[in-house]
């Protein structure tokens, strides 16, 4: 996905989620025997892992919609799948460690955490499929809109504009560019560069 297009929500979810992951990694390294402690860390992580899920299912949705074979973009959607197994695997152990500590062995709050994982991302999943997949995709960027013929979108990017065929927020098919300055290119494009 190319995040320079995307709406910038979920640039601010990427960081906020990044914040989470590094702070969820150095609490492992954090011995306390404070509960509070403990209580929030899980919270913390918890949320990690619902953020994660809403933007994995983005990301499902737009490889879906744009067709997508073997690049940058997917390597970044397949390391936030990973992230979100990290963050979802640590969430089950803080939650096992700390009722192990209290000494509570009831099998439905042990496996709570794994119905508590699930849930959010099939919700999240199913909501972004309805709202954003197929050419809704679009919708995610601020920078690019649908336009009456479903082949054609309209790009504004700091340089110029872009009217024409696209596959994952990037140029590609038939379309035009006119920069700025004036310079205008019609024709073929194929994965966001030109075809001369």
């Amino acid at each position: 996905m190319n995040l320079g297009l995307v709406h910038p929500y979920i640039n601010h979810l990427n960081t906020f989620i990044l914040v989470l992951f590094i702070l969820s990694f150095l609490t492992f390294f954090i011995k306390s025997d404070s509960l509070f402690l403990s209580v929030c860390l899980i919270i913390s992580n918890y949320i990690a892992v619902v953020s994660v899920s809403i933007l994995n299912s983005i990301f499902i949705i737009f490889l879906f919609s744009a067709e997508y074979l073997i690049n940058r973009d997917l390597a970044v959607s397949v390391g936030m799948i990973a992230l979100y197994t990290y963050l979802a695997n640590s969430f089950i152990k803080m939650w096992s460690l700390f009722f192990n500590d209290l000494k509570i062995k009831n099998y439905f709050l042990l496996k709570l955490p794994t119905i508590a994982i699930i849930i959010p991302f099939i919700i999240a999943f199913l909501i972004c499929y309805y709202f954003f997949n197929g050419d809704k995709i679009y919708k995610l960027s601020p920078h690019c809109e649908n336009t009456q013929d479903p082949k054609i979108k309209v790009c504004k990017y700091s340089n110029g504009t872009y009217t024409g065929e696209m596959k994952a927020f990037r140029r590609h098919g038939h379309g035009e560019y006119i920069w700025n300055s004036g310079k205008t290119y019609s024709g073929e494009w194929k994965s966001g560069k030109e075809l001369k």
